[in-house]
């Protein structure tokens, strides 16, 4: 070990250019944002990849189009992929007069008759699961299959007057960024990421914008009512992704079966996943939902 010290100073300048070198390679980058005029402000996505197919990300409350980057690159090989930040989020704009699962769905039919669109699947999370089942409904020629992972596709119990203060009390002022994303860590209770850290101190950054942890707030308080009763006109090619030890969910399996009996589809159920399934394992998230579009 003495020896390793002693030698590296000179191991120092024998590799001082490599380092130089390396100071001058091109560092991955990410795609350049793009933005979208909706009614009340723009919306921030990304666009990677090319062919006929069209798939749209969503991200769930609080997470940002970032949080899709290995599952984008692999469906990148099969097609255009936008992922989206939600109104009030990411790079979106905080102007907005609302929040919620319809607004998203709102924002992204837009963007799909803007663009005339055809071939799409949307691939939503948590929240916005609730919001691509709005959009099916309203594009069931266009929309030929949804993605949904940890999903929250109908309004649940009331929150208690107590829990809905203590939200309120949690993610509002100074702390709010950080107990937020002490929370987003919390639903990655078996196999976080290796760039957790980076992933909360960008979440941090993000929200200490203004307007942005009121976004959030108005999101989770937001009825998924009028996504809800849109259930029945979105039957058909679906994939729901639930991870076993998701916190979100009492009963993961059940509320998956539930959903399955309700829009028909496949249930795939990740033994060690939150509710992230897509973060957690992007490679066997990627092989399972493919047989949406690759018929055999």
């Amino acid at each position: 070990m003495n020896m390793i010290y002693h030698k590296f100073p000179i191991l120092v300048l024998l590799f001082f250019p490599l380092f130089l070198l390396a100071e001058g390679l091109p560092k991955e980058k990410r795609p350049s944002t793009l933005f979208f005029q909706v009614d009340g402000g723009k919306i921030a996505y990304t666009q990677i990849g090319s062919g006929k197919k069209n798939f749209i990300l969503l991200p769930g409350i609080g997470d940002r189009k970032e949080s899709y980057a290995e599952l984008a690159n692999l469906l990148a090989r099969d097609g255009n992929v936008y992922s989206f930040d939600l109104r009030g989020l990411g790079e979106s704009d905080v102007q907005f007069n609302s929040y919620g699962p319809k607004e998203t769905a709102l924002d992204v039919l837009a963007f799909i008759r803007k663009k005339n669109l055809n071939d799409v699947y949307v691939i939503a999370n948590s929240m916005t699961a609730a919001s691509a089942v709005y959009i099916q409904s309203k594009e069931r020629k266009r929309v030929l299959g949804l993605v949904l992972s940890g999903p929250f596709v109908r309004d649940k119990e009331p929150l208690s007057f107590g829990l809905k203060a203590l939200l309120h009390l949690s993610f509002r002022g100074p702390w709010g960024p950080s107990a937020w994303a002490a929370f987003y860590e919390s639903l990655f209770p078996i196999q976080p990421p290796k760039d957790i850290e980076d992933r909360k101190k960008e979440l941090k950054t993000n929200l200490k914008e203004e307007g942005r942890m009121a976004a959030i707030r108005s999101m989770l308080f937001a009825s998924k009512k009028e996504c809800e009763v849109e259930l029945n006109e979105a039957k058909g090619n679906h994939i729901i992704v639930m991870g076993l030890k998701d916190p979100d969910f009492s009963s993961p399996e059940e509320e998956a079966n539930w959903i399955r009996s309700t829009i028909g589809g496949q249930v795939f159920l990740y033994e060690n996943g939150g509710h992230y399934p897509f973060v957690e394992e992007p490679n066997r998230f990627y092989q399972d939902i493919q047989s949406l579009w690759q018929k055999k």
